[in-house]
């Protein structure tokens, strides 16, 4: 089967996307499933950077969202234990999207509620894992260790949302050195580990691709710069959409030409559609269009 053009590529996932909202105005991972937080986000992030966005879809899914925020800032599926980190700072990347500006109560409100969390910490003592134990960025839930997925996400977040109060730049500055603590050996990022029992362990790229957006404004550093380099030669050795549209994204937004994981996520287009995952669609069609809104919902000034 002939893969499609750029253009059709784009149209064919935007319309699966606008169509495939559900009734309660979120976005499933699959058709007939409940909404969830990650492809919806996802969904307003790439439909928000369309030149015509739909606004009734928007608000029906910016509806959805704010029916999920608990009294602590934090958004919550029902059935689920406790708030996923690294999805509210998808929210908050959502929210700013969308509207800029300050936000209002329900965004400062998610914003406290971010910097309210962290991972635990552990004193240093002999470990098979070379890292700091002590550095406390982002966990996926509550009670458990920082990972770089949840913390790069959360970094994004709250350096886009501009907040600069002293403890604010603390947090982000625990963060980001837990980041930079965690290289792997010629650059990139695994998704915890650097090394284990003398091991080094691979970089992966859509771990990079996420490392490498939310330290965009410390490229200068040694280590990121080795990361650009190792993501801009793996870019393509992941083909699967989620590592293609966060390599393209992140060369972007790094200053790097995107084009050979851009132009290899094009040929899978027709893929992404058939297999009907909402957030990859959702995914491909925000990085797809990326030469045209130059991923401003990513991308710290």
């Amino acid at each position: 089967m002939q893969d499609w053009r750029p253009s059709d590529a784009r149209s064919e996932l935007h319309k699966a996307l606008v169509s495939a909202q559900a009734a309660d105005g979120g976005w499933p991972y699959y058709a007939g499933r409940a909404s969830r937080i990650e492809p919806t986000c996802w969904a307003l992030l790439a439909l928000s950077a369309m030149p015509a966005p739909v606004t009734p879809v928007i608000a029906r899914a910016r509806s959805f969202l704010r029916g999920l925020q608990q009294n602590n800032g934090l958004l919550l599926e029902a059935g689920l234990p406790g708030p996923n980190n690294a999805w509210n700072g998808l929210a908050l990347l959502a929210d700013i999207s969308i509207d800029g500006g300050d936000g209002g109560p329900g965004r400062q409100a998610l914003v406290s509620g971010l910097l309210s969390v962290k991972g635990i910490a552990v004193e240093q003592e002999a470990t098979p894992v070379r890292q700091n134990n002590r550095l406390q960025a982002w966990s996926w839930t509550d009670g458990t260790f920082s990972w770089i997925e949840p913390t790069a996400v959360c970094v994004l977040a709250l350096k886009k949302a501009g907040v600069s109060s002293a403890s604010v730049r603390t947090r982000l500055a625990e963060a980001e050195a837990m980041i930079l603590d965690r290289v792997c050996d010629g650059g990139g990022w695994n998704y915890g580990n650097a090394q284990v029992l003398g091991q080094d362990l691979r970089a992966y790229v859509p771990t990079t691709a996420l490392a490498v957006m939310a330290m965009q404004d410390r490229r200068e550093h040694p280590a990121i710069r080795a990361s650009i380099a190792w993501l801009k030669s793996h870019a393509e050795s992941e083909p699967a959409t989620m590592a293609l549209s966060l390599a393209t994204l992140g060369l972007q937004i790094a200053g790097e030409s995107a084009d050979a994981p851009r132009a290899l996520l094009t040929r899978k287009a027709r893929d992404t559609y058939a297999f009907g995952n909402r957030h990859l669609i959702a995914l491909a069609l925000y990085a797809l269009t990326s030469t045209e809104h130059r991923a401003r919902a990513l991308t710290v000034s």
